[in-house]
């Protein structure tokens, strides 16, 4: 099918449109499925880059057939299910939009840890709602973020020997950050979970 200019100038509007203008690397699409997607994808080639292929058959599942947002299959050939969520202050996001276009988020270490707490729990706590269970090969929790002082050095720091306590079904979660030229990839950092039995 063969698309119009006409029709391309239009996505693009409603992309320029919809974008918020403050920590939006991973906000390229006007369809928020598309963009969730978008992220897992980052995520893989990062992970093929370091070696480690986390699994196959990755695709999105939409509106209104989430959560989960996407899924894929283990190597055993199990369903596994992925959430994905953003890191993103927004307070920052308001200064913005009202003109405040050189102020970013202060990110200290605890404001770091307990948001993420706080996004992990929340998909956490939707396990039981995933649409069209058994996913007996995992459940994967994709967090990403483009806040301007969240950089690799930072991240790094705050997540050292740091532990997410309370989870009771999320398998692996991860944190993406957006592109870094220094490495040719989006870095990223998995998680370390205290699982609840």
């Amino acid at each position: 099918m063969k698309i119009l200019e006409t029709e391309i100038f239009d996505l693009i509007t409603e992309a320029r449109n919809k974008a918020r203008g403050y920590a939006g690397f991973f906000g390229w699409s006007s369809d928020r499925d598309i963009e969730e997607w978008g992220v897992v994808t980052c995520l893989v080639e990062s992970l093929e880059r370091e070696g480690e292929i986390l699994f196959t058959s990755l695709k999105r599942r939409g509106r209104p057939n989430d959560p989960p947002d996407c899924e894929a299959l283990n190597f055993d050939w199990k369903r596994v299910a992925i959430e994905v969520t953003e890191l993103v202050d927004e307070k920052a996001i308001k200064n913005y939009k009202s003109g405040a276009i050189h102020e970013y988020a202060n990110w200290d270490k605890t404001k770091f840890i307990e948001s993420l707490q706080k996004l992990l729990s929340r998909k956490d706590s939707k396990y039981p709602k995933l649409k069209e269970p058994p996913y007996d090969g995992g459940y994967i929790v994709v967090v990403h973020t483009d806040e301007e002082m969240l950089d690799r050095i930072t991240v790094e720091a705050y997540l050292a020997r740091h532990k997410f306590e309370n989870i009771k079904y999320v398998t692996r979660a991860f944190l993406l950050l957006s592109y870094d030229p220094s490495i040719e990839m989006c870095p990223y950092y998995e998680l370390k979970l205290g699982i609840t039995i």
